[in-house]
């Protein structure tokens, strides 16, 4: 298969454009945001397609959406032109949005639509004529940017098109398919303890329900026996209940018979006291009564009223407008002073421009650096002192010494010798004297002056304990003094020697870094030259002939600085724009200010910092007069407020005064009156409601009855509560009695009684219904035996499918095993070419596509342990592989690679180049590349027909442009 053209119809940034493509290798340049990652998920998906299944999109679809959906309209299409091995020639369109007018064609003959024979996932997939689908296409043959290792991410869903490849030469079965398929009937048939609703849980359940089904029955004959005998018990409970409802009713009707007699004595009392029947009605009068405290409560409570002191609101914003006014003159005229210095600056700067029209004096950087490194070499140099060799004896013979000292100081003491002569104390003390003047008068040759010292004292003090005392302390203190002197004299011995080693390595240094700085003639003359003093003088000479240039170039120097201070760090341009800009500016406040106050304030002149300080003022004055405005204002509108309101209040007494007939010129005179007419008011009022409330008093007695009807009323209840007594019996209602019961105490025995009766009722029911429905124990026992049995049959199946899927397993990792070789042979065609002969072995395991190379030393490792730019380069030899063995026979499988050489220095993207271009010879590679020196090499090496090399425009914006379109 190979890509003719794809199209993007309306496809991220494109609209209505198409790429053509050679049937070989090609390369696809483009800058950052060209377009190269959109063309690229368009071949794919002109190719491929989307899924069109149920439920919502997966998390990768819904970033391929994001990516990739048009940035306007709601259309989002695309297409290409494919060529099959077979000779058909196949337009591919697929409708990404809809994702149902989705086509394949045949170019050639006419209806014929191929999107049946290529479905998969409910969508068209043109990757099923390769043997592939949708997902193994992007894992193996399309390559996004940065995308190489991700083919390890998944390895799963690869392991049926590698099995189908190795075992059965493009057959669509494999172990794989078929192990899924016992799988599935395992899942179905048989299940798992985790799988509730499948056969092996559900038998279980069924076991273990007849089961408890037999046990059930079993307890339900034993209940049943014991709900009978609870019944009966319910039944006198009931019967008891009634009884006590019965007493409390008594009771409370005799009560009710002697409360009632009672009303009855009041109402008859009342009747008399209205002989002519109801009262007069009370005068009209309540809402006047109302209105004039309505009227008065509004008066009443009207606040306190507000004085107005001070300047008013309006002249407070008058201060601040003149204030801002002085402020705006004052930053144009400021902002004009700025732009006629910057105009001025700006001529300087243009007549000193005129001098250097080809740039300043300069001297290069590297100059610069390089006369430095002249310097510090020869003040190094000329730093160093001379280095003298040390003088007395060596460490090797103070170390020898003290050795043997050593030796001395552990041998056993021998016997004392007699006491020396006094010749041998003269001897020590001269030598003693000797060693002290050697050492203060000659520094140098101080350690041996220091040692003749410790000698001579060592004899002196010999000679002195031999006088006294001859034993063994006496030689061990002397071997002591020798042995401290020693020590001394070594240390200070390998001090010097230090020093002079340390002092011929920075000579050494030293002209060593002269030698690297010198002119090649002075350093080879040098080399032969015995004193490196030369080669100092020859770089002495090279720094005086260096600085003689640096003295011309600097003759201009003054002007050229002058320039650069009045362009303070930015260009010509740069000025003229500030300047431009700074007039522009001024000429803006200018035109905002007024006339009079720019006239002033030029006379008068301010400076920046004068504006500064009228700008803090102005803000503080400014604030102080907003927040007195603001309070004025407050007050200015409660005035108003109050006024509003008290007029409004005075009318309202007016309006209430001439309803009841009270009239007076002052508010406060009416207000009086009227307080006056409603205190008479309310008396009238209340002594006609006295007598309504004696009447309504009666009628509420009386209820809907007249007096006559209210006496038979309480005849009837007390002949009722007579005959409830007698049929309790005397005694029965005695104790109700004294009980004392009350309505509320007979609710709740009826409560109770109601409730035992519906006890009885539904106990009586559920003994009914658990008669009729009771288990029957001998078909639960055949329901538990079945359930067994069942339980068994599928326990049989379970094994059998167990057994079979181990075999089938074992058939799968040996077809593993047969792949892994092949994978291996292809990748090891190239990968020393690729890894520029660095690793030449390699193994494979298909079952997580890990890869391992060997190193030059026979090691193998980890192919994602190596460099990132590495392991990239031997993952894209294995997305290689799989692309050639994973598809189908008969047909060739396209690369689409996006910036896959990104992370190869420049040999190793030589052959990776190389290789891709040995591969388009029998497959299609399409390589997308920002990379220049990728460019040039397609331009060297690519060349149609077979191969092109295509030129994105530039960067793609959102404005709906379709941009330049693509050149080859």
């Amino acid at each position: 298969m190979r890509f003719e053209s794809v199209t993007a119809h309306r496809f991220g940034p494109f609209r209505d454009e198409t790429l053509e493509l050679a049937p070989g290798m090609n390369v696809v340049f483009g800058r950052n945001e060209a377009g190269k990652s959109s063309w690229h998920a368009a071949l794919y998906a002109g190719l491929c397609g989307m899924r069109r299944g149920k439920g919502a999109m997966r998390k990768e679809e819904k970033r391929f959406a994001a990516r990739h959906e048009p940035w306007d309209g709601d259309e989002w299409e695309v297409g290409a032109i494919v060529a099959l091995e077979d000779g058909r020639r196949v337009e591919l369109r697929h409708d990404l949005a809809g994702r149902i007018e989705s086509s394949a064609e045949d170019m050639s003959v006419a209806g014929r639509d191929y999107s049946g024979e290529i479905l998969f996932d409910g969508a068209p997939d043109g990757s099923r004529w390769l043997g592939l689908n949708r997902r193994a296409f992007l894992a193996t043959a399309c390559v996004r940017q940065t995308d190489i290792l991700r083919v390890r991410d998944d390895p799963e869903s690869l392991q049926e098109d590698m099995q189908r490849a190795a075992a059965t030469a493009g057959v669509d079965q494999t172990a794989a398919a078929a192990l899924q398929r016992l799988e599935e009937v395992v899942r179905e048939r048989v299940g798992s303890t985790r799988a509730p609703t499948k056969p092996l849980m559900t038998t279980a359940r069924r076991v273990a329900e007849a089961g408890e089904a037999l046990e059930t029955a079993r307890e339900a004959h034993r209940d049943f026996q014991e709900r009978r005998a609870e019944v009966e018990t319910l039944e006198r409970a009931a019967r008891d209940a009634r009884g006590r409802v019965e007493a409390a009713e008594a009771a409370l009707a005799g009560a009710a018979a002697e409360a009632l007699a009672e009303r009855l004595r009041e109402a008859r009392a009342l009747q008399d006291e209205f002989p002519e029947g109801a009262p007069h009605p009370v005068p009209e009068g309540g809402g006047l009564t109302r209105g004039v405290t309505e009227a008065l409560t509004t008066w009443r409570n009207l606040p306190a009223p507000v004085e107005l002191n001070g300047p008013s609101a309006r002249e407070i914003a008058e201060r601040i407008e003149g204030a801002d006014a002085e402020l705006a003159a004052a930053r144009g005229v400021v902002a004009e002073a700025s732009a006629a210095e910057a105009e001025a600056r700006l001529a300087s700067a243009r007549e000193l421009q005129a001098l250097f029209p080809g740039g300043g004096p300069r001297v290069s950087p590297e100059e610069d650096a390089r006369m430095g490194e002249i310097r510090d070499a020869l003040r190094a140099w000329e730093s160093l002192s001379a280095v003298e060799a040390p003088a007395g004896r060596s460490v090797e013979e103070l170390e020898e010494e003290l050795a043997n000292l050593d030796e001395r100081r552990r041998a056993p003491p021998m016997e004392p010798p007699a006491a020396r002569p006094a010749m041998w104390l003269t001897a020590s003390a001269v030598v003693a004297a000797g060693g002290l003047a050697l050492a203060l008068l000659a520094p140098d040759s101080r350690s041996a002056g220091l040692i003749l010292f410790a000698v001579g004292a060592a004899g002196v003090l010999s000679h002195r304990f031999a006088r006294t005392r001859t034993d063994r302390s006496e030689i061990a203190l002397a071997l002591d003094v020798r042995h401290d002197s020693l020590r001394r004299e070594l240390a200070s011995a390998r001090q010097e020697r230090e020093r002079y080693e340390a002092g011929r390595r920075h000579r050494r240094d030293a002209i060593g870094r002269m030698r690297e700085l010198a002119d090649p003639a002075d350093a080879a003359a040098a080399e032969s030259a015995t004193e490196p003093e030369a080669l100092a003088d020859a770089m002495r000479r090279q720094v005086e002939s260096r600085q003689a240039g640096r003295e011309k170039a600097a003759q201009l120097g003054s002007q050229w600085d002058e320039l650069q201070g009045l362009l303070a760090g930015s260009s010509f341009e740069a000025l003229v724009s500030e300047t431009d800009r700074l007039r522009d500016a001024a000429n803006a406040l200018l035109a905002e200010a007024a006339e009079d106050l720019l006239a002033d304030l030029r006379a008068r002149g301010i400076t920046p910092g004068e504006l500064g300080e009228l700008e803090r003022r102005t803000a503080e004055r400014r604030r102080e007069w907003s927040d007195e405005r603001a309070r004025r204002l407050a007050v200015e509108t409660r005035h108003r407020q109050r006024s509003e309101r008290a007029a409004d209040a005075a009318d309202t007494l007016q309006e209430a005064g001439a309803q009841v007939g009270v009239s007076a010129e002052d508010p406060e005179d009416l207000a009086a009156a009227l307080e006056r007419w409603r205190a008479g008011r309310e008396r009238v009022l209340e002594e006609a409601g006295e007598r309504s409330k004696s009447w309504d008093r009666l009628q509420q007695l009386l209820g809907e009855r007249t007096l006559d009807e209210f006496t038979g009323d309480v005849e009837q209840l007390r002949l009722r509560a007579e005959r409830l007594r007698e049929r309790l019996g005397e005694d029965v209602a005695v104790d109700a009695r004294a009980g004392r019961p009350t309505e509320e105490t007979l609710e709740h025995l009826k409560r109770e009684a109601e409730a035992a009766r519906e006890e009885v009722l539904r106990a009586v029911g559920q003994l009914t219904e658990r008669e009729h429905h009771l288990p029957s124990v001998a078909d639960a026992e055949d329901a538990l035996a079945a359930a067994e049995r069942e339980q068994a049959r599928i326990a049989r199946l379970k094994d059998t499918l167990d057994c079979t899927i181990g075999f089938l397993e074992e058939a799968q990792e040996r077809v593993l095993r047969d792949i892994a070789p092949i994978l291996t042979q292809t990748v090891l065609e190239w990968l020393p070419e690729v890894t520029d002969g660095r690793y030449t072995g390699c193994r494979i395991d298909p079952e997580n596509l890990l890869v391992e190379v060997r190193t030059p030393g026979g090691r193998w490792r980890s192919a994602e342990l190596l460099s990132h730019g590495t392991a990239e380069q031997i993952y894209l030899l294995l997305r290689f592989a799989l692309s050639r063995h994973l598809t189908g026979e008969g047909e060739t499988c396209p690369l689409i690679l996006d910036d896959v050489v990104g992370a190869s220095d420049a040999v190793r993207k030589q052959a990776v180049l190389e290789t891709l271009h040995a591969l388009a010879r029998s497959t299609q590679v399409i390589l997308f590349t920002h990379e220049d020196d990728v460019r040039n090499w397609a331009g060297e090496n690519l060349a149609e027909p077979d191969g092109r090399l295509i030129e994105l425009a530039g960067r793609r914006i959102e404005s709906g442009g379709n941009g330049v379109p693509a050149a080859t």
